[in-house]
């Protein structure tokens, strides 16, 4: 097994120097494991296109490949990049809820909300009850206003998968929107307990503690929470939440 600390020079030579069709076994495996496995974004962006490139494995093998590439690009905030991926994909199998699901979170990021939930629906049809993609359609509803049908969505997650900490965190942004101050402090600081530094979670709550009078302890949430984002203000702002004073 080759040592992951040269896997990028060795991706990046196979890319310019291997004609495609010519992959050998065992550099096809490496390939394979950085591809579908998952790590840092560059190299499952490297390794999948080349397994792309090629055409190595069955189509189902390549449809894969493709959402992975697509789910890196999304890591790496190239967004257009990773719906293109994620069009391949679901170009040769039409019926991979988890490609629907990650195409709903891009398409999260990029504000095209309508179609988010578009897509988190297409996932539900396919997996029902999926706690990611409830959990995912919890959070552009509360975005919507549509409150009481994304809180819905979110206790149904919850009580899917109930050690989920991103559905509470959904939730709690709901309740916040909701003016359930005491609901929203209480799913934030679950995640905190277990995400200390979650930077969404500290800002959220600090604007729920502030709706209580709570000031000493908003603040601290909001300092914590621009030092390890610092634009967390304008995001959350753009999702329709403000601290008073920031």
């Amino acid at each position: 097994m080759l040592a992951r600390s040269n896997l990028a020079l060795i991706l990046a030579l196979a890319v310019s120097a291997t004609a495609p069709g010519l992959v050998s076994a065992q550099t096809y495996n490496e390939l394979y494991s950085e591809c579908y496995q998952g790590g840092l974004p560059e190299r499952v962006v490297a390794a999948c296109s080349i397994i792309i490139r090629d055409r190595a494995g069955d189509q189902y093998d390549r449809a894969t490949a493709f959402k992975n590439r697509g789910n890196a690009y999304d890591d790496k905030g190239e967004y257009e990049l990773a719906l293109r991926d994620y069009a391949e994909s679901l170009a040769v199998n039409p019926r991979n809820a988890d490609v629907f699901n990650s195409r709903g979170t891009t398409q999260t990021a990029l504000g095209q909300y309508d179609a988010a939930i578009q897509d988190f629906d297409r996932a539900l049809e396919l997996a029902p009850g999926s706690a990611m993609a409830l959990s995912n359609r919890c959070f552009v509803k509360a975005v919507l206003g549509r409150l009481e049908d994304g809180l819905a969505d979110c206790n149904e997650a919850i009580r899917r998968h109930p050690n989920r900490l991103s559905t509470f965190e959904s939730r709690g942004f709901a309740y916040l929107r909701m003016g359930r101050a005491d609901d929203a402090i209480a799913d934030y600081s679950k995640v905190l307990a277990k995400r200390p530094d979650d930077p969404y979670a500290l800002y959220g709550r600090a604007i729920a503690r502030q709706m209580k009078g709570n000031l000493r302890a908003s603040d601290d949430d909001a300092v914590h929470a621009l030092s390890v984002k610092p634009d967390i203000a304008e995001y959350m702002a753009v999702i329709g939440i403000r601290l008073g004073g920031r």
